[in-house]
């Protein structure tokens, strides 16, 4: 499997856990709403426990086996982008 295939599947990973954990949004309003918000935000440091948990999924799965110390970090060098990106869509549209 492609590094490009892995970080495809890992984008839709991410995507689908933020949408379920926003969906409760849709039926709150005023200081229920804020809440709801507040406490998404609280749990960044879960969403990024899940990204790595589902990225090693992911590697694991494909049974991507990197032979040298260079390849893994060429992998890492590729990915890390991608996380940045997800840590926005986190939070996007919550911090105003």
């Amino acid at each position: 499997m492609s590094y490009e295939k892995i970080k495809e599947e890992f984008i839709k990973s991410a995507e689908a856990y933020i949408n379920a954990k926003r969906q409760p949004f849709e039926k709150l309003s005023g200081m229920e709403l804020i809440d709801a918000k507040s406490h998404y935000l609280d749990n960044f440091q879960d969403y990024i426990m899940h990204l790595n948990f589902t990225l090693n999924a992911l590697i694991e799965e494909h049974s991507i086996a990197f032979q040298t110390l260079e390849e893994a970090n060429a992998f890492q060098t590729y990915i890390k982008p991608t996380f940045g990106i997800l840590a926005v869509k986190f939070t996007e549209g919550l911090l105003d």
